[in-house]
């Protein structure tokens, strides 16, 4: 039974709204480049990651970084954006508004869910990920963190772009 599972989840779209297929392995190799990185940021104040189970289908991506993604699928500046052609970028931003909050449990080996989780994963399409790192939790109620957007080209990153976050 588990190996359909995995069957299934390896074979449809489930990482974001486009049709476009990531596999496991190069998700994994997503994030451990992702990790890396994180692992070297100064200013990120945690350097224990603990997964959860679940990756986000692009949520967050219109809260944090709605501007970064769009001069990133339109290979323009960021600062560009609002200059740029409105029937470029218009069907963007729709989507991004468009997007439903959904989860999708989460099966690799190279991420080890643990409880009490502090990264949260969310994809919308193959070349980017976003990872939402919690740093500090005031009771049940409160939370503060950083939001990061990989943007990656072959496999290799080429920009990321973070976000301060409290609730």
């Amino acid at each position: 039974m588990k190996k359909l599972v995995l069957l299934i989840l390896f074979t449809s779209s489930v990482y974001g709204q486009k049709s476009e297929l990531i596999s496991g392995g190069e998700l994994c190799v997503q994030i451990q480049s992702a990790i890396k990185y994180l692992k070297a940021d100064k200013e990120l104040k945690t350097r224990s990651f603990r997964f959860g189970s679940k990756i986000g289908n692009g949520w967050n991506y219109e809260i944090y970084f709605s501007t970064e993604y769009v001069a990133n699928q339109l290979e323009i500046e960021k600062e560009k954006v609002f200059e740029f052609d409105k029937s470029k970028t218009y069907p963007i931003y729709k989507r991004l508004e468009s997007i439903k909050h959904k989860t999708t449990e989460l099966e690799l080996d190279c991420v080890k869910k643990k409880r009490k989780p502090n990264v949260e994963l969310s994809k919308l399409d193959k070349d980017n990920l976003l990872i939402n790192v919690t740093t500090n939790r005031v009771g049940k109620e409160g939370s503060n963190g950083i939001a990061y957007l990989f943007i990656f080209k072959n496999g290799k990153i080429i920009n990321v772009y973070k976000s301060s976050w409290i609730e």
